[in-house]
């Protein structure tokens, strides 16, 4: 697909560093777009934006790498996941760790690299021809950045691991990715992003390689998106189909006329959607328990607390169990959710653009008017 992800530039932090530009919804990021007068364009260029994008995903910043486990670890010696953790913590352990990580390999420059500031961005021609397909771009965008720094680790560093720290945009034009990379490895090794200009030149092409990765991204995707069927197989075989689909999200007004009309149609539309929202909290419960479980024998083997034999093998069979019966509700989620799609595409036809709850509650008023106008008159 032409112009579909590509790495787009990248510079180079000195002095101290500030994560802040890496979340959209911080007071430094929103103050720029007051400057610029586009505090109410977040998400407002991209189409289809509102089926995907959530309030709690916004803003979130991740870590990748060693960065990733560094900041799991609790003062009490337990391990909390990332994404368990509110956005400003994980902002906070990630600068923490960051400047500790610095501290043990010092620069001898005036002014070291502290980080090197990379960006990401997805066209509109790709943004909008995965939306079309029910693909969530933000969740396509964020795999890809994962799986190309992962390559960049094995090409330049390899038995080493990198450091970064990442965050999703929506402020512009073009979805897009701003990371940092950490100038050290878990080692101590530098890690340098530049460009060879010449055959003679020590420096090595980390730049052309990223370029290169994202274009192969983008022609696996090209193939994915070629036909429906593809797209269907593709999404069916991930193991993170139900995050990558799309469910168009049903506001309040949209519910409100659904359960005004009662159609058939409307009925199961309504069902679909509750389903749906029921398999997810049920699916982060698993995970909520699957992750006190670890975190517990995390615990009991810090301290030494070594449990009976037969224990530890019903929990391993309960925890593989477990695990299953995750992977089943997952699948099930990504069934229901291209099953609800293909209904929400069908009423949408049916009664309209994807105003149609606005639409629905018209013609409901307009009808009760009409009765009372009848009423009146006899």
């Amino acid at each position: 697909m032409k112009n579909g992800q590509i790495f787009a530039r990248k510079s180079t932090a000195r002095g101290r560093l500030d994560l802040e530009y890496l979340d959209e919804t911080s007071n430094r990021k929103v103050s720029l777009r007051e400057r610029k007068g586009l505090e109410e364009q977040v998400g407002k260029k991209l189409k289809g934006f509102t089926d995907y994008a959530s309030k709690e995903e916004l803003g979130q910043v991740h870590a990748g790498g060693f960065l990733h486990h560094e900041i799991r670890r609790n003062p009490d010696g337990s391990s909390t996941a990332p994404t368990q953790l509110s956005n400003a913590e994980r902002k906070r352990r990630i600068t923490e760790s960051w400047q500790h990580h610095l501290d043990k390999f010092p620069s001898l420059a005036k002014r070291p690299t502290i980080a090197h500031r990379l960006i990401f961005s997805m066209s509109k021609e790709q943004h909008d021809a995965l939306v079309n397909a029910g693909i969530n771009p933000d969740h396509v965008l964020h795999s890809s950045l994962k799986k190309v720094m992962r390559k960049f680790a094995e090409t330049f560093h390899p038995s080493d691991s990198i450091g970064f720290a990442y965050g999703l945009h929506h402020d512009t034009g073009n979805l897009h990715a701003h990371l940092a990379l950490c100038p050290r490895t878990a080692k101590g090794s530098y890690v340098g992003c530049s460009t060879s200009r010449s055959k003679t030149s020590r420096h090595k092409k980390q730049m052309d390689m990223l370029r290169a990765w994202f274009e192969r991204e983008n022609q696996r995707w090209e193939t994915i998106l070629q036909s429906p069927e593809t797209t269907a197989r593709a999404m069916s075989q991930r193991i993170d189909s139900d995050k990558i689909t799309l469910a168009p999200r049903l506001k309040t007004a949209h519910l409100n006329a659904l359960r005004s009309t009662q159609t058939a149609e409307a009925i199961r539309l309504q069902q679909s959607y509750q389903s749906i929202l029921n398999l997810e909290a049920a699916i982060a419960a698993k995970r909520q328990i699957l992750t006190a479980q670890r975190n517990l024998n995390f615990v009991s083997r810090l301290f030494r607390q070594r449990k009976p034999k037969i224990t530890r093998a019903v929990e391993k069979l309960a925890a593989a169990a477990d695990r299953r019966s995750l992977r089943e509700m997952q699948n099930l989620l990504f069934k229901i959710k291209r099953n609800y799609r293909a209904a929400h595409k069908r009423y949408t036809k049916m009664h309209g653009f994807h105003s149609y709850g606005h639409h629905s509650s018209l013609t409901h008023a307009h009808r009760h008017q009409n009765q009372q106008l009848g009423i009146r008159s006899l």
